[in-house]
């Protein structure tokens, strides 16, 4: 090698080559990372797409539970406090005379307003209504369940029942020095104030309990005149025996509602107590008609068990319709009468507070009650179709000058047995003396 001459490299003449290896490995790595977040990303994308069109499909919920007002969950009381079943003095063994109490707690009242809860034909259980009955007493009530109805009892003795429970369960909220109970609350007068709640039958029992309190016999059996009487499709116009509706105190409000798929009572016994309470004056009283909304899922029917709480023939067991009208209107009721607060939820002549029914989940208003002035020409989605009369008696008259409308009973030994069964129970039971007894258990909810 001449000197001052460069040694060539070995590898120069590689170097291209070794380069271009190294690049095409490179962008084979490359495209592999590349292919690698694409099909990541396709899987993002068709997961997105494929959550967004299941969201997009699913109905719209009912809506939600307020956070205020009589429907509200802004309870003053944290719990409710079941106590019981307790029986009247020489009905120990009789279920027909069984009640249980649910009481504000957390914290508890001296004392309180007491409502008379009355459950519908033969939904006799205590947890049928049980969500909604805890609800009142949140809202600072003590509520009274009374079962009535067991057996083979003939609908004519339900009153009975019922009465001689009722002065039972107040004598006890007052006088029981071995129970803690809230107590009554009293008027100006010192008769306890109350009001009574009713679904269905128990619905139409409420007015023959009202009724009873203004014409009561001293020396049989006493009850207090309620304030609020809020019926719930009442039903049992041809089952039970009509009560004098005229007695009714004209002072007394009235709430009354019907729906437009209930096809098991329908409106019949509904728009007869209406027009049977004359003396009561239209500041008084509100009637009420609840429409089905289909819009989304559960459904929101208007159908007759709507009201229960434990999910007995309806769609669901606690939902918009419970928080919008049957919690909403009980409470709006009671808190009108008792406090003076809430009147235009339960007695708004068709305010927006009263009729309201939230919004589906998707923001769309649900279909709200409709306020009748007179609900004579209510149309429904199923015919009145008269049941069997179980012995109701003789009907009373909305007044005495309609006594020649009466409606007749089946003969003349059931409507003796009608009038006579309910005062044999109430005088049989005023002949024993009340007895202490001890709650056989009690439940905080």
């Amino acid at each position: 090698m001449p000197p001052g001459a460069v040694r060539p490299d070995p590898g120069f003449g590689s170097v291209p080559k070794r380069r271009g290896t190294q690049a095409i490995i490179y962008l084979e790595v490359t495209l592999k990372i590349i292919r690698a977040y694409l099909l990541k990303l396709v899987l993002v994308v068709s997961f997105l797409s494929s959550f967004a069109t299941a969201h997009a499909q699913q109905p719209p919920a009912p809506p939600a539970m307020p956070s205020t007002g009589p429907g509200g969950y802004n309870y003053p009381h944290a719990s409710a406090t079941v106590q019981g079943p307790y029986w009247p003095d020489s009905h120990e063994v009789d279920n027909n005379y069984r009640y249980f109490f649910f009481e504000p707690a957390g914290p508890k009242p001296e004392t309180a307003p007491v409502v008379l809860f009355l459950h519908g034909y033969f939904a006799r259980e205590l947890i049928t209504y049980y969500a909604w009955m805890t609800h009142l007493a949140r809202k600072g009530y003590v509520v009274v369940w009374i079962q009535y109805d067991v057996g083979t009892t003939l609908p004519s003795a339900y009153l009975g029942h019922v009465l001689v429970s009722w002065q039972d369960a107040l004598e006890r909220l007052e006088n029981q020095p071995f129970e803690d109970h809230v107590r009554p609350e009293r008027d100006g007068s010192g008769e306890p104030r109350t009001a009574i709640v009713g679904h269905s039958l128990g619905g139409y029992l409420a007015m023959g309990v009202a009724a009873w309190a203004n014409e009561q016999e001293p020396m049989i059996l006493i009850v207090p005149r309620p304030q609020a009487l809020v019926m719930i499709e009442p039903g049992g116009w041809h089952v039970l025996p009509t009560p004098k509706m005229y007695k009714v105190r004209p002072e007394t409000r009235l709430l009354i509602l019907a729906a437009d798929e209930d096809t098991t009572v329908c409106k019949e016994t509904a728009i007869n107590i209406w027009n049977s309470v004359s003396q009561i004056p239209p500041e008084n009283k509100d009637f009420l008609f609840l429409l089905s909304d289909h819009h989304g899922q559960p459904e929101q029917i208007a159908n007759h068990f709507f009201p229960n709480t434990s999910g007995y023939g309806d769609t669901a067991a606690l939902d918009g319709r419970d928080f919008y009208v049957t919690f909403k209107l009980a409470v709006g009721a009671l808190n009108c009468v008792f406090t003076g607060r809430d009147c235009a939820y339960a007695f708004g002549n068709g305010s927006q507070e009263q009729l309201g029914m939230g919004k589906w989940s998707d923001g769309v208003d649900r279909i709200p009650m409709v306020w009748l002035e007179d609900p004579s020409g209510l149309q429904t989605t199923c015919t009145d179709v008269p049941v069997p009369d179980w012995g109701a008696g003789t009907a009373e008259a909305a007044s005495p000058a309609e006594t020649a409308k009466r409606r007749r009973s089946s003969g003349p030994l059931n409507s003796l047995l009608s009038v006579l069964l309910p005062m044999l129970v109430v005088i049989a039971w005023r002949t024993k003396r009340f007895r202490t007894k001890e709650p056989s258990g009690s439940t905080v909810v």
